[in-house]
């Protein structure tokens, strides 16, 4: 999901943002400017940008998982809530 989000990064001489994904950036080994400008990415620190987003990705998902069971919990103390309820109905 991380690896498919667009993102601008600034031309290394000041031109035009370029345009790429966090995908990209931490896959290739550089990235070029229209103009012909470049970054050249260090193995080390895209590696590190992998793990990154390997965690955020692991942390989302365990995250999507535990709100469906706390919304289950909920529907469930919810029902329980009214079920169990003393009615007092006035006349």
């Amino acid at each position: 999901m991380l690896e498919r989000e667009q993102i601008e990064v600034p031309c290394p001489d000041g031109g035009r943002p370029i345009r790429t994904t966090y995908g990209e950036i931490a896959r290739k080994s550089s990235l070029r400017s229209i103009k012909g400008h470049e970054y050249k990415f260090k193995y080390s620190d895209q590696s590190k940008m992998k793990r990154a987003m390997d965690k955020i990705a692991r942390l989302q998902k365990d995250f999507e998982k535990n709100m469906e069971r706390s919304k289950k919990e909920f529907g469930e103390a919810y029902h329980n809530l009214i079920a169990n309820a003393d009615i007092l109905l006035k006349r």
